[in-house]
């Protein structure tokens, strides 16, 4: 982290280390994905259908992780998870193979390891105080999030 001095905490701007953390987290997971040859989006897919072992609607799936994103590259990841051989489709249901199982569990295991990796020297209620104030701050400016 940049050794500069800065303006204590509570006088910094919220949206700055939103967008920053944000943007450092996204950056290490996609790396992280990728050095096992998986999007991200494509691990939002794998763990939606670990959810759903005997299927799932597909617009279920695009509707429920499209926040993350936007709906089309959700629908690209599932179309990559099907070319990869991760995902079958019947009719409007698809649910993972063996393949994607596997992948599932081997990209599951990366994600605790970085959940870990970004709780250091946090505990579980300062995160919960985190994510109550920035779901705070999102209504308190007129808007709403959801996440799954």
């Amino acid at each position: 982290m940049e050794t500069r001095p800065m303006q204590p905490p509570a006088r910094q701007p919220l949206g700055f280390w939103t967008v920053r953390a944000g943007e450092a987290i996204g950056r290490r997971t996609r790396s992280a994905l990728a050095d096992l040859g998986v999007t991200q989006p494509e691990w939002w897919v794998l763990h939606q259908l670990s959810l759903h072992p005997a299927g799932v609607g597909r617009t279920d799936v695009v509707d429920t992780i499209g926040p993350n994103d936007t709906p089309a590259v959700i629908a690209e990841a599932i179309a990559s998870a099907e070319r990869n051989g991760w995902l079958v489709a019947d009719g409007g249901s698809i649910r993972a193979t063996a393949s994607g199982a596997e992948v599932f569990a081997r990209c599951a295991a990366l994600q605790a390891e970085l959940q870990a990796e970004r709780m250091r020297g946090i505990t579980e209620a300062e995160l919960a105080t985190t994510i109550t104030v920035l779901q705070r701050t999102i209504e308190n400016v007129g808007s709403d999030a959801w996440h799954w």
